[in-house]
């Protein structure tokens, strides 16, 4: 549940800088959306693009829309810095895009974090990953040709490479064990980028 505080902060921000986070959503493949937390906190937005299915990417669990049940929604619990572990959930994000996808050919998937930038970006890029074969490196330059401020930041593309280089090694399923305990060891909040 969203605390009184962060609707206020949350409100003060799309406040004093409107174009930070109220950039409408941007469809990525058919059926897979993009975006900040005002679309998906809008109800009429929502019910407009046809959405189904929510992944947020927030600190907080967000107060979605009450049409969306619960059993459609996916809320992971992170912060938007180079050192969070957004590996050890790329596998739970991408099995719950592909089932929800697959379920029904009318669901709508939105993936969103606060601005639509850099966590829900980098899970929309793992979806790619897993799902159009792509590398690290195209699935961004691919997201971004959908939405031009797309930049996961430093941190999360390494883990996005780690992510590609565990699914070559087992194609099969989408999961990380081994490259977490690697990701951890590793620097991944570093400057350089893949």
């Amino acid at each position: 549940m969203t605390s009184p505080l962060l609707s206020r902060w949350a409100a003060a921000v799309r406040t004093n800088n409107p174009g930070l986070v109220s950039r409408p959503a941007s469809l990525i493949v058919p059926r897979l959306y993009l975006s900040g937390y005002d679309t998906a906190m809008d109800e009429k937005q929502m019910l407009t693009l046809g959405v189904t299915h929510v992944v947020s990417i927030l600190e907080w669990s967000p107060e979605l829309p009450a049409f969306i049940p619960p059993a459609n929604r996916l809320h992971i619990a992170l912060q938007d810095t180079a050192n969070a572990d957004v590996l050890g959930h790329l596998g739970e994000t991408t099995r719950f895009v592909k089932a929800a996808l697959e379920e029904n050919v009318t669901n709508v998937v939105l993936i969103h974090c606060f601005q639509g930038v850099s966590r829900s970006a980098t899970v929309v890029c793992a979806y790619l990953i897993s799902t159009q074969d792509m590398t690290a490196a195209e699935s961004i330059t691919f997201v971004q040709s959908k939405r031009r401020e797309v930049s996961p930041n430093n941190g999360f593309r390494k883990q996005l490479h780690l992510y590609a280089t565990s699914l070559k090694e087992n194609p099969i399923g989408e999961g990380t064990a081994g490259l977490i305990e690697q990701a951890a060891i590793e620097d991944i909040g570093g400057t350089e980028s893949i």
